[in-house]
């Protein structure tokens, strides 16, 4: 879908985004978090265009079906829910898809998972992600979302209708 992926950075995603990509990738897996905004829609409703989010390194094993990540695929950050979890060779394997997404993403590759989002902050409002209610919410999200492709097209009506 043309403008539906998840472009993540500091500022203006259209310039300079491959350096950015670097260096938050850097941050996290020396152990550090961030905090970066997010552009697209591809987790609309549960992320908008202009949410803030706040991300630690977590490795792979520790990672939930319906928890959010942050990885790096082809240069870019995409922040996507966890779907699918799965051992391979003593090894979690995560798919992710974004929520308003007809189609699952790749298998993470080793490298590409950068962390957990946490945190999310809309204008003066903010999320915990790690609160059981929040949790919970996740976990239901990423069992409805194979079904995206039926009530998407409905959730782009409403969202034509609903304030950001």
């Amino acid at each position: 879908m043309p403008g539906m992926d998840s472009n993540i950075g500091l500022a203006d995603p259209r310039s300079g985004h491959l350096l950015r990509a670097e260096l938050l990738a850097d941050a996290l897996r020396s152990g550090g978090a961030v905090c970066l905004r997010v552009f697209g829609g591809s987790m609309w409703p549960w992320l908008r265009s202009g949410d803030a989010l706040s991300v630690r390194r977590e490795e792979a094993a520790r990672i939930h079906p319906g928890e959010i990540v942050l990885f790096v695929r082809e240069g870019r950050l995409y922040a996507h829910r966890v779907i699918r979890k799965s051992w391979h060779e003593g090894r979690a394997v995560l798919v992710t898809k974004g929520d308003a997404l007809p189609r699952a993403d790749a298998p993470l590759a080793a490298g590409e998972l950068l962390g957990r989002v946490f945190r999310v902050r809309r204008g003066a409002r903010e999320f915990a992600l790690d609160s059981p209610q929040r949790r919970t919410l996740g976990r239901a999200a990423a069992l409805v979302t194979h079904s995206s492709r039926f009530w998407y097209p409905l959730a782009r009506a409403v969202r034509r209708i609903l304030p950001s």
